[in-house]
């Protein structure tokens, strides 16, 4: 299945005083006007639109928008600003910038949607998006949903509230922006980032216990290895920052899919993280048995694409009878 190109002006939205666009791809099912709703997908750190449709040489089923697309969803994989094809814009590029980005295209996807102008060949539309975010693209969706309210329920795949740093630092008592600052000094430390820079790409091999566990062949390593994308400095020291989404997450009122590598992943009490989500009335835990943190590659990948898949119609249902109970009060 090959994609369709897409770009969103969010020059208004970013309000940095830039002309930025971001970039993405669409796939779409074999009938599309009967599709249950858009998938909004956005990739982690490291990780551009390309995340969710990996190409591995010798090897199919690794697409995670295909399979969706085939279970009849659409799926639009999208780049954050200074990621993949994407804008990069001046100064530190925090979370708060990424997330005004990406809840602008949200919106312009359903805006084109409804008026047929999304894509050559589509017609009108009136389909609900869910949000569906792996690690960074987690944390973003999250901050999405919770400022600009574009989804009807939300995907959150392989980050939690409270997250085990990454770099090891017992840091967790100290003030928020303390504990960011600390981040972003251990991540430069790391990577070999100077004090100027605002992007970079970071060596894949200090990650890769933690991305992949052992079920992943060697070449579909490689493959992911090699297309890598650069992250922005201010925001990869966030999310790498333990309670950072908190304050988000506490406000997410729609139906929530969380997903974590049973093997491995980046929160150290997984069956405690639905606790974090108190404001909506349906969350799910999903363990893929065997995975580390990025599930788009593991063994078990089809198992959790499949729960999903078959999830979101009864979380929409839900969120559905909640808006309407909310209207009766």
């Amino acid at each position: 299945m090959a994609p369709r190109a897409l770009t969103f002006d969010v020059t208004d939205a970013a309000a940095t005083g830039e002309s930025l666009t971001q970039t993405a791809w669409l796939f779409l099912p074999p009938r599309p006007a009967g599709a249950p709703a858009v998938l909004v997908c956005l990739a982690g750190g490291t990780y551009d639109k390309r995340y969710w449709h990996p190409e591995v040489p010798g090897r199919s089923g690794y697409s995670f928008a295909e399979h969706l697309a085939a279970r009849g969803y659409v799926v639009v994989a999208v780049d954050h600003l200074g990621v993949g094809g994407s804008s990069d814009p001046a100064g530190a590029n925090g979370l708060e910038l990424l997330a005004r980005g990406d809840a602008a295209v949200a919106h312009q996807i359903a805006e084109r949607l409804r008026a047929g102008t999304l894509a050559a060949g589509l017609a009108p539309a009136d389909l609900p998006l869910v949000g569906v975010g792996h690690s960074m693209g987690s944390c973003l969706t999250t901050m999405v949903q919770s400022t600009a309210r574009p989804y009807e329920a939300v995907v959150l795949l392989g980050y939690g509230v409270q997250i085990s740093n990454v770099y090891e630092e017992d840091n967790s008592a100290e003030a928020l922006e303390t504990r960011i600052a600390e981040s972003e000094r251990i991540f430069r430390e790391t990577n070999g980032i100077g004090p100027e820079a605002t992007s970079c790409v970071v060596p894949r091999g200090l990650l890769r216990q933690l991305f992949h566990a052992p079920d992943v062949p060697g070449e579909v390593i490689a493959a992911d290895d090699a297309a890598e994308s650069r992250v922005p400095v201010r925001a990869a020291s966030e999310v790498t920052t333990p309670g950072f989404v908190a304050e988000f997450a506490t406000s997410i009122d729609v139906p929530v899919f969380l997903g974590l590598g049973a093997a491995l992943d980046v929160s150290p009490d997984p069956h405690g993280e639905p606790a974090n989500y108190r404001a909506s009335r349906d969350v799910t835990l999903h363990l893929v048995e065997g995975s580390a943190h990025c599930h788009n590659f593991a063994g078990n990948r089809a198992v959790l694409w499949d729960r999903i898949a078959a999830w979101v119609p009864g979380a929409l249902v839900s969120s559905v009878k909640a808006t309407a109970g909310v209207t009766a009060r």
